[in-house]
């Protein structure tokens, strides 16, 4: 029997949003449910899962769905975990591609980084088609980066490379980005992006110097 439908699950740390979605890229059925209500992950996969049987049944049950993707903070595409999330109530190692299979009638279940699937996203639907290298940065509760090059989404050795999010703003006593600082960074990363496009509209020719510099206009004070 064909399948011609897929899920699709985006976790932010502030909701968590899926849908069924057609070879098109259209969204067919949607829900979403607050990912921070849910101090255990157990009860929050079990929410979840009555949200993902509703709209899976709308679109005709399991036997249309050849799979389901997560995009998830600290997710890794290699073990199906979240690791380490400092954003998310759960702490640790999370199998969520495996709990969240065992309980919609173990249909495939497939997790990434969630900024590594809006760049796959980006990729297949969106800005970036025909593209083969090129950066998608991500600004929610925290920030998050998707790199590809020649085509191919950069995993790394480990499932985490490529993350703009956690690395040193400036080089001299840089402020790192922290959990609870994820505001201030998206600040900080909103006034250098603003500056290198009016930049780049004027002529300027862009260089790290740029990034560089650009914090002091607008850097949220500490």
């Amino acid at each position: 029997m064909e399948k011609p439908y897929v899920v699709g699950i985006d976790i932010g740390g502030t909701n968590t949003v899926f849908g069924v979605v057609d070879a098109r890229g259209t969204i067919l059925y949607s829900g979403s449910i607050k990912t921070g209500k849910y101090a255990d992950v157990n009860d929050y996969v079990a929410e979840l899962a009555k949200g993902l049987k509703s709209v899976i049944d709308q679109a005709g049950g399991p036997d249309k769905i050849k799979g389901v993707g997560v995009g998830a903070p600290n997710g890794n595409f290699f073990n199906g975990c979240i690791e380490f999330a400092p954003n998310l109530p759960w702490k640790g190692k999370i199998p969520l591609a495996q709990l969240i299979s065992e309980q919609i009638d173990g249909i495939p279940v497939a997790l990434t980084n969630d900024a590594n699937a809006a760049a796959i996203g980006e990729m297949t639907y969106g800005a970036a088609r025909g593209m083969k290298d090129f950066i998608v940065i991500t600004l929610g509760t925290g920030v998050g980066s998707g790199i590809v090059i020649g085509g191919n989404l950069v995993y790394g050795h480990d499932g985490f490379a490529g993350e703009l999010g956690h690395v040193i703003m400036r080089r001299n006593n840089g402020r790192r980005s922290e959990p609870t600082k994820a505001f201030d960074s998206n600040r900080w990363l909103h006034v250098n992006l603003r500056t290198l496009c009016n930049e780049y509209a004027l002529g300027t020719p862009l260089s790290l110097a740029t990034l560089d510099s650009s914090p002091q206009r607008g850097e949220p004070k500490k």
